[in-house]
């Protein structure tokens, strides 16, 4: 890629056979800096471009988009620490909406040591076989929790509606429970 200076330089510094010290007199620059932008040690300022742009008669903004485009092309750093945000959204909403779904799990259970986790509901989801220990956190999900949150959470966190079916049958078959018609319907399908 052409660096800006070298544009300008082929285009109209050289056909009018100008000299780095007639530059630096008309555009009021020092000759160091026009030194570093010829070595490509430095880019176009803003005010840089500007002269340049008054003195040639042609647009700023082209020679500082031409420099921001060299500069970009030509940069190596990587910013690997940084996420993008929608990550960093979808975390928050996947911590909320676990914080949600455990706050109504654990609402009725007094000891805290018997609360269920964000790692209990994984496991939940997770496995094919569901634990007894589980048989409360169940319950709740399906009678205290509304429908669109248990579908949040599962759509968050990547939980398959074949995985939320076995949680919901194991429900059923448990509690000898009458069906959900939400679920029912989302089932319909699988």
């Amino acid at each position: 890629m052409l660096a800006p200076i070298d544009f300008i330089k082929e285009k109209y510094i050289q056909p009018n056979h100008l000299t780095q010290d007639a530059l630096c007199e008309a555009l009021d620059i020092g000759k160091k800096t026009l030194s570093e932008l010829y070595q490509h040690k430095r880019g176009f300022t803003l005010h840089t471009a500007k002269k340049f742009a008054k003195f040639f008669d042609i647009n700023a903004a082209f020679i500082l988009m031409k420099q921001l485009e060299y500069d970009l092309a030509h940069d190596t750093q990587t910013y690997e620490k940084i996420q993008p945000f929608k990550a960093l959204d979808t975390q928050k909403k996947q911590e909320s909406s676990a914080k949600w779904l455990l706050a109504s799990i654990n609402n009725s259970i007094s000891d805290e040591r018997q609360h269920y986790t964000l790692e209990d509901l994984l496991t939940l989801f997770g496995h094919e076989e569901i634990a007894q220990k589980y048989a409360y956190a169940v319950g709740v999900l399906f009678t205290q929790v509304d429908y669109v949150d248990v579908m949040q959470f599962c759509t968050l966190y990547g939980i398959s509606k074949n995985a939320l079916k076995r949680v919901y049958d194991f429900y059923i078959h448990t509690f000898d429970a009458q069906g959900v018609k939400a679920y029912e319907w989302l089932f319909q399908t699988l």
